[in-house]
C-alpha cells in the first residue's frame, strides 16, 4: 500500500520507473477476480449514506399537429416520447417528487443556519429556488460561496443578498469552470459530510434535463472527503487557479497532508491539473481493454483517445456490445433521411465520430432522446458503463466532464472512476429503463425512452 504523495515523490527521482499516469501500478479500473497485477489499497469508501438520483423529469405528452413518418418509413409517430421531450412549463411537478435531485438538496439545504458553510462550483447557475434556498440559509446565518464560470441573474441576486461569489475559468489556457459539485460543512467538526457531485449544472440541471446526482453523507476523514476539500480551497484561491501548472502544484501540495489511503473503489480526479487527466484517461482507456461490452450515455462526444479505442476494439472483436444514448441534437447533425442540420451545441466533427463506430461494427447501436432543443432542454449525462464477459458491470466513469479532449485537458472539471456496487447496480438499472423502457417496480412513473435512429421522426417538426 502506498500515499498518493509518497508515490508522486517517487515517480519524480530517476530510479523510479513510472507509468504515463504518474503513478507505480495504478490499475484499479481492473475488474475483481481479473488476475490482472492490481496495485490497489483494498479501502472502500466510507460513507453513511450513498444515493445516485436521476432527474426523469415527469412531463406532459407532446403531440404533433398532424402524425409524422419515421425515419424508416415504417410507421407514423403521434407524439414525442413521453418524459423525455419537456417544457419549463414541466418543472414544478418534476420538482415536486421526492425523487427529484432539487427535492433531495433543498431538504439539505433547508436546516442550514448559524455556523453552517455550503461550497458550491457549477458552470451556471439559473435556479431560482434554489437561490431562493440558498438566500434564506443566509439569512439564517449560513456562509455561501459559489464558484461559477460566468455572472448569472441568479449569481447577482444570490451576491446581492450576502452570498460570496467567484468567478473563475478562461485564464492561463484554462477553459471553462465546468465543475459540478457541492460541499456542506466541508470544514465542520461532525463525523460525516454532505456532498453532492452530478452531470448537471445549478439550472434545469435539477429537474428536465435528463442528468445523474451522487448524495453522499461520507466520512470526513476519507481520502474522498479532503480531496474534495483540496478542490474546493484550490477553487477559492486566486493564485491556483490561474493557470494548469499553479493548480496542479496547489492540489498536490494539499493532498500531501492528507494521511487517509485512497479508496480502491471509488477515484476522483481533478481537471485541468495534468497528474489527474493522465489517471482520468488511464482508467476510462483501460477499462476498455478490459470490457467485453460498453454503455455510454453523452452529451458532447469528442475525446479522440476514447473513440480510437472504442472503434478499434469494436473492428477486432474485443466488444461485443456497445450501445450509446445521446442527446437527438447529435442526430439531427447526421440524420437518416435529409440534410444534417445544427440545432444545439453538437458539432458536425461529432456526428461524424458516431458515424465512424457506426461503419465499424453492427456491435455498435445508438439511441437518442428527443428533448426540446428550442428549450435548450438536454440529454446531459455524460458516463462510461464497463461490463465483464458476465454481462456484470465491474466499473463506470462520469461526473462533470463530457466525453471530449476539452473536458479531460483544459476545464476545470471533477471526473470520477467508480467500482461500488450500489452504484453500478442504479447506472444499470436506469440503462435498462432508458433502452427498453423497464421499469424497477410496477408502480414507478413511465421511464424516459431513447429512440433507435430509424425510429426517429423524419422531420424536425414541434410538437404541442
Amino acid at each position: 500500500m502506498r500515499l498518493p504523495h509518497v508515490t508522486a515523490a517517487l515517480c519524480a527521482l530517476p530510479l523510479f520507473a513510472c507509468s504515463a499516469a504518474g503513478t507505480l501500478g495504478d490499475e484499479g479500473w481492473h475488474p475483481e477476480g481479473s488476475g490482472k497485477a492490481d496495485d490497489t489499497t483494498g479501502v472502500t469508501l466510507d460513507y453513511q449514506s450513498y444515493d445516485v438520483l436521476f432527474t426523469n423529469p415527469l412531463c406532459r405528452e407532446y403531440t404533433y399537429p398532424t402524425p409524422v413518418d419515421t425515419a424508416d418509413g415504417t410507421s407514423t409517430l403521434a407524439a414525442k416520447p413521453k418524459n423525455v421531450y419537456c417544457s419549463r412549463s414541466d418543472i414544478a411537478a418534476s420538482a415536486a417528487r421526492e425523487s427529484s435531485p432539487q427535492n433531495k438538496l433543498l431538504t439539505w439545504l433547508t436546516p442550514l443556519g448559524a455556523g453552517d458553510e455550503v461550497f458550491l462550483a457549477f458552470l451556471s447557475f439559473s435556479n431560482t429556488t434554489v437561490g431562493d434556498e440558498l438566500c434564506a440559509a443566509i439569512g439564517r446565518g449560513a456562509k455561501i460561496t459559489f464558484v461559477l464560470d460566468a455572472a448569472s441573474s441568479a449569481s447577482d441576486k444570490l451576491a446581492a443578498c450576502g452570498g460570496e461569489v467567484l468567478l473563475r475559468g478562461h485564464a492561463g489556457s484554462i477553459g471553462y469552470a465546468h465543475n459540478k459539485v457541492i460541499l456542506i460543512n466541508p470544514k465542520g467538526d461532525s463525523e460525516y459530510m454532505k456532498m453532492t457531485f452530478s452531470s448537471g449544472n445549478m439550472s434545469s440541471g435539477v429537474v428536465t434535463h435528463h442528468e445523474n446526482w451522487h448524495f453522499i453523507d461520507v466520512k470526513r476523514e476519507s481520502y474522498f472527503a479532503q480531496n474534495h476539500v483540496c478542490l474546493m480551497d484550490a477553487q477559492i484561491s486566486t493564485t491556483a487557479t490561474a493557470g494548469k501548472a499553479q493548480y496542479r502544484t496547489f492540489l498536490n501540495d494539499c493532498r500531501a497532508d492528507i494521511t487517509a489511503l485512497e479508496e480502491d473503489d471509488i477515484k476522483s480526479f481533478f481537471i485541468p491539473s495534468s497528474v489527474d487527466r493522465q489517471r482520468a484517461e488511464r482508467y476510462m482507456l483501460g477499462a476498455v481493454e478490459d470490457a467485453k461490452s460498453l454503455e455510454i450515455g453523452v452529451h458532447r462526444f469528442g475525446h479522440t483517445g476514447l473513440i480510437s479505442k472504442v472503434r478499434t476494439a469494436l473492428e477486432e472483436g474485443e466488444l461485443d456490445a456497445v450501445r450509446m444514448v445521446a442527446d437527438d441534437d447529435l442526430y439531427w447533425l447526421d440524420p437518416e433521411v435529409g440534410t444534417g442540420i445544427k440545432v444545439g451545441s453538437n458539432d458536425f466533427f461529432e456526428s461524424n465520430n458516431v458515424r465512424s463506430l457506426i461503419e465499424a461494427s453492427d456491435a455498435f447501436e445508438i439511441r437518442y432522446f428527443e428533448t426540446n432543443h428550442r428549450e435548450f432542454l438536454l440529454h446531459h449525462n455524460k458516463y462510461v458503463i464497463y461490463r465483464g464477459a458476465t454481462g456484470i458491470p465491474f466499473g463506470m466513469i462520469g461526473g462533470a466532464a463530457n466525453l471530449t479532449k476539452t473536458g479531460f485537458t483544459d476545464n476545470f472539471e471533477n471526473i470520477y472512476f467508480i467500482k461500488i456496487p450500489a452504484v453500478l447496480e442504479a447506472f444499470d438499472t436506469q440503462f435498462a429503463r432508458v433502452w427498453d423502457g423497464e421499469k424497477a417496480s410496477p408502480t414507478e412513473q413511465d421511464p424516459p425512452i431513447a429512440t433507435p435512429r430509424g425510429l426517429m421522426p423524419a422531420e424536425d417538426i414541434t410538437p404541442q
